[in-house]
C-alpha cells in the first residue's frame, strides 16, 4: 500500500501544490488528490492532511496552517477515488 508521502509526491502537480496563492491576506487552498476507494482510510486520508500541512508551512512561512476534516469520495468529486483537502492560511505578519 502506497504511504502518504508518496501520494503528495506523484501527484505535486497535479493536486495544486505548485500553484499556491502568494496572497499576504488569509487564505483557502483545495488540494485535490486521487487516491482509489479502496485505499481510502482514514488514517491515510489523514496523514496526507498531515503532510500537506507540512508543505504549506514551508511555503507560507510564519503563518499558520490548518486543515479542515478530511472527507472522501462520498462528498467529493463524483468519480468516488478523488478527495479534496481543505487548507486555511493565516495572514502573513
Amino acid at each position: 500500500m502506497k504511504g502518504a508521502e508518496a501520494y503528495v509526491n506523484d501527484q505535486w502537480n497535479t493536486c495544486g501544490l505548485t500553484r499556491l496563492p502568494r496572497d499576504s491576506c488569509a487564505l483557502m487552498v483545495q488540494l485535490h488528490f486521487v487516491i482509489p476507494r479502496d485505499a481510502q482510510f482514514t488514517s491515510l486520508l489523514n496523514e496526507i492532511s498531515n503532510v500537506c500541512c507540512r508543505h504549506l508551512g514551508q511555503a507560507y512561512p510564519g503563518r499558520s496552517v490548518h486543515a479542515d476534516p478530511v472527507v472522501g469520495s462520498v462528498v467529493g468529486d463524483g468519480s468516488g477515488d478523488g478527495i479534496c483537502l481543505r487548507f486555511h492560511i493565516g495572514p502573513q505578519a
